[in-house]
Parts: C-alpha cells; structure tokens; sequence
C-alpha cells in the first residue's frame, strides 16, 4: 500500500517543492522534515531519491531511532527510486510519531519523495492521525557551514564528508526544539554576502552565486525551481549568521560595500513577513581579527535587532571538528548562549 507525498496528514516543515510533478515532492535545504502519526503498522518504508548522496535521521516519538543515506542515481531523469526501511518492529496497536529529517545542505541537491510504503497485510489496522505542532513558535536560520552543522559530526582532525554534516545537532536545531519551534534552514557551507570562500576577487563572480543569490529559491541548484512564497512560514525569530565567509581570505570586499549589501539582502527578506520577525544576528564563531563582528553588529543595529556576540566558542580540542568547524559540543555552547537572549526578547518563559 502506498501514502502518496499528497495526503493531508503528513506533515512538512521547511521549504518544499509540491509543484515538480504529480508523482513527488522535493526539497533540498538542511532539516527539511516529514512527519506521520500513524498506527496499526510493525513496519514503514519511504521511497526517494537523490542527484547526490543526501543522509537523514529518523526520530520515532521524539527519539533518534536510525540514520541513513539516499545515495546518488547514477541514471538519467527519472533517478532511481530506493525504498527505505524507515522503521520496523513496531507495536501496531500503538500510536507512533515518525519523523524523517534532512541533515545534509542543498550543496548535496535535489531529493524527492515518493511516499510511505506500508505492508499490504496491514493495510486494514493502518491509520494516520493529523500532526500539530506542540506550539507555533516558527524560526528561521540564515547561515554558512556553521548553520548547516557542517562537520560537526566529526573531530579534529578530519576530511569533511557528507556523513559529518548533521544540521540536527546544530545550533539551530538546539534553539528550536529547546524552545519548541519549528526551522526553515537557508544555509550553504562557504556562501557569504558578498563574496564566498576561496574566491580570488574581494566580491565573487557572478558564476558563483552568493547566499543572497540562492535564498529565494525551493531548490537552489533545479534549473526548474520555483521561487519560495513566503507566506507559507512565516517566522516570530529570524537569526542570522552570515558574514565570515566574506572575510575568511583576502582580498575582502570592501567594508561598506558588505554592510550595503547585508543590509538590502535583510531588507529583500522581511519585506515579505507581516507581521516583521524579531531579528537576532550571530557573530564571533570561527572569525579571525577582521571587520566581519564590527559591522554585523552596526547591521544589526539598523534593524533595531539584538546583536549575539560569540567569541571563543570554540576553546578546547572537543571544540574541533572537521576542517575546524564547531562540533556538536560547541554547536550546544552556542545555542545555550542564544536561548536565553532569544526567551528574554521575545517574552517566552
């Protein structure tokens, strides 16, 4: 028996792409999630595939239950479809709340999903019940490598694979589910503002998109996607930590050229939220002695915003993951931090 992507009881949170065809939805951005409440079943099957190696969790009542890995198609469109045992041994007189959440970046592209698969046999007790959110705190995370929890899985020191990257033990995910949210997460390891990682200009060729480049998009490398309507979440917090990228090499970008542009791209973003999200800007993790703080802070003065200094995050060897990047321990450094700012700002016991 099959549960196509359509049925009204699966819940999804982050950006997806319910336009691509009548057979799948599509998502690519990090913890992108789909959530079931579903009983009378010992077993559950998701079919999707991948145009890259893409790994997920599975939570089963609020638990880590497996993980794995929808590897890349090497066929031409239409990819290959792989049926993965999601969960198993369960007890189908109980009521279990199953959820499937991206942990890699939309660097990994495009993944879709075909629906749940359940054993025929079972197909008479099977029943889904409608999943609502424990609140409707939404949160939305702008970012770089640090957001998507890139290399957080591993420690220092260790080659980046895509194995190491779990944006569920990140920051981000640590202030939400702490704070009983749901994430919307528009982050791409190396990205900046203005200028990317590695680039030899002080502002990166047009060639290679910057975040504000990619931001508006379901599915940022599709030469299909569809633009993201943002009245589908709209966020009571928007936390933004972006900028190091920009100042990691020289050249930089000149410095009142970045603090334009950082500016224009958060004005492009809240112009289309009403009511107008608190903002919340994050710096100090992984930045060297540049300008980056200075002026994230002034940026984030212009937005009446609450500016979150993070300096020395990183202060031990269990601090250190792959290529230096903060590992789960400094991931939760970091949101203890914020939380209590955040609670405080927006009025949240």
């Amino acid at each position: 028996m099959m549960v196509l992507p359509s049925n009204s009881n699966i819940h999804y949170v982050g950006r997806i792409d319910k336009t691509q065809s009548n057979d799948y939805y599509s998502f690519s951005w990090s913890g992108c999630q789909i959530i079931v409440n579903v009983t009378g079943i010992t077993e559950i099957k998701a079919i999707l595939n991948s145009e890259k190696p893409n790994w997920f969790d599975v939570f089963i009542n609020g638990q880590l239950n497996n993980v794995f890995n929808v590897t890349q198609s090497t066929s031409s469109p239409p990819q290959q479809q792989q049926t993965i045992t999601i969960a198993n041994n369960l007890n189908n007189n109980d009521i279990y709340q199953i959820k499937i959440s991206k942990r890699t970046e939309a660097e990994f592209g495009q993944v879709n999903f075909y629906g749940f698969q359940i054993d025929d046999d079972e197909e008479e007790d099977f029943k889904l019940f409608t999943y609502t959110p424990i609140t409707n705190r939404k949160f939305e995370f702008i970012g770089d490598s640090i957001a998507t929890g890139y290399g957080d899985m591993g420690k220092a020191p260790c080659a980046f694979t895509e194995s190491t990257e779990n944006v569920d033990v990140s920051f981000v995910t640590d202030i939400t589910n702490q704070l009983l949210g749901e994430m919307s997460v528009i982050a791409w390891e190396g990205k900046g503002v203005v200028k990317n990682y590695g680039s030899s200009t002080p502002i990166s060729n047009p060639n290679d998109p910057t975040l504000p480049d990619l931001y508006p998009y379901i599915l940022p490398l599709s030469d299909n996607s569809s633009f993201w309507n943002a009245s589908e979440f709209i966020p009571d917090v928007l936390v933004i930590n972006l900028g190091s990228n920009d100042y990691t090499d020289l050249p930089y970008p000149p410095n009142d050229y970045f603090q334009s542009k950082f500016i224009e791209f958060v004005k492009s973003i809240i112009v289309n939220y009403n009511p107008t999200p608190k903002i919340f800007f994050i710096c100090g993790v992984m930045v060297d002695e540049h300008p980056c703080c200075t002026i994230t802070e002034a940026v984030s003065n212009v937005f009446n915003a609450t500016y979150i200094d993070m300096p020395n995050i990183q202060n031990s060897s269990d601090d250190f993951g792959c290529y230096g990047h903060p590992t789960i321990i400094a991931h939760a450094h970091m949101a203890s931090i914020a939380i209590p700012i955040i609670k405080q700002v927006m009025n949240w016991e």
